[in-house]
């Protein structure tokens, strides 16, 4: 999907959907940062994999620096959902995910920023707009909609 996505929605109609589904999928968000009468959402960070399969999944979902050919031991992302408004009726809805692998150095464990290739996002945008639409947006029939560790 076009990311953002515009659909037919009032952005406060569209942020009251999307707080709906992330406080339905119990996603824990930034407090601080986010801020429903703006339109803005950050969840916390999420481990999606830990251990032996930690390289793979991050470079599925991420482009790892290619200086940083080590032993990587967690990964993790959180999203930032903006939504802007395009006119009175139409509103966009735009995910970033900001994507981290921890890794070993001399003195302890560091998380180092590894920079979407996209995928997520558009997994999300694909779950948010096909559960407001209610429609099916996944590019595969019959799979579900999925944010982080939710899936509807």
């Amino acid at each position: 999907l076009n990311n953002p996505y515009t659909l037919n929605l009032a952005r406060p109609e569209l942020a009251k959907a999307t707080d709906d589904i992330l406080k339905g999928c119990k996603i824990e968000m930034d407090t601080v940062q986010t801020n429903l009468e703006k339109g803005r959402f950050v969840t916390k960070p999420w481990v999606f994999v830990k251990g032996l399969n930690t390289r793979t999944d991050l470079e599925y979902v991420s482009r790892l620096p290619a200086s940083e050919a080590r032993n990587w031991l967690r990964g993790r992302y959180y999203l930032e959902i903006i939504l802007l408004p395009f006119d009175s009726k139409t509103s966009q809805i735009q995910v970033i995910a900001h994507v981290e692998g921890q890794m070993v150095d001399g003195v302890g464990t560091k998380w180092i920023e590894s920079p979407s290739n996209g995928r997520i996002e558009d997994e999300v945008l694909r779950a948010l707009a096909g559960k407001i639409l209610g429609l099916d947006l996944n590019p595969k029939p019959n799979m579900k909609r999925r944010i982080m560790d939710c899936e509807f």
